[in-house]
């Protein structure tokens, strides 16, 4: 399979990771000369693309008709399924969600395909993104739901850790490295369906705990 990587430097990064698969694969920035994007397109089976919004309509307009009956799985926040149609009426679009999006061994790819997408190409595209970590097929709507629960969540951990790392000052370094592991062991466990660490908060004060429902009432 050719797959041709577009415009993800900063979406998609566990994208990378196919590089060290077996699979023909070409990654270029969005910037790239328009006879080299044309000629990327034509060569390809399956594109991802990860352009800002504005970006990605000016794409679209040079490679739409180079991509009939290929699959096209787009990065892109704000860009529905219904407007990736418009944009790619040739094309099997879909849209996607990574997380972590950072440079990572595996990671959780959320996906909603359209309806032109048989099963077949649908097992095919989890195959392909099985070897980067997990993927999960889902609708739209609840795509759009996922996402905006995970991004509230990772900013809520994020300012959490910050907090606490401060309040250690020069063993920050020490802090990252031990939490990154309870993190880590304990997001292995729930993916195993393991039994998770105790959630009794008996042993935190009760202005602690008020402090962070109120953090969490103001970040969800």
């Amino acid at each position: 399979m050719k797959i041709l990587v577009l415009g993800c430097e900063h979406k998609g990064r566990p994208l990378e990771n196919l590089c060290r698969l077996d699979q023909d694969l070409r990654r270029i920035p969005d910037t790239c000369p328009f006879d080299d994007l044309h000629k990327s397109a034509k060569w390809c089976d399956i594109l991802f693309i990860g352009s800002e919004r504005n970006k990605a309509y000016m794409i679209a307009d040079e490679i739409w008709h180079l991509l009939r009956g290929k699959p096209l799985i787009s990065l892109t926040d704000g860009l529905p399924i219904k407007e990736l149609r418009d944009l790619y009426p040739l094309s099997k679009v879909s849209r996607c969600f990574v997380y972590p999006d950072m440079r990572t061994e595996k990671a959780l790819f959320l996906i909603a395909l359209d309806n032109t997408f048989s099963h077949a190409e649908a097992a095919t595209l989890k195959a392909l993104l099985q070897s980067l970590g997990e993927s999960l097929l889902v609708r739209e709507d609840l795509l759009e739901s996922l996402h905006s629960c995970i991004s509230k969540s990772q900013e809520a951990i994020n300012e959490l850790l910050h907090i606490l790392a401060d309040s250690l000052g020069q063993d920050r370094d020490l802090f990252e490295y031990v939490i990154a592991w309870v993190l880590y062991g304990t997001g292995l466990a729930a993916i195993k369906g393991e039994e998770l660490p105790s959630q009794d908060l008996k042993h935190v004060s009760p202005e602690i705990r008020e402090g962070l429902r109120q953090f969490l009432k103001c970040i969800l």
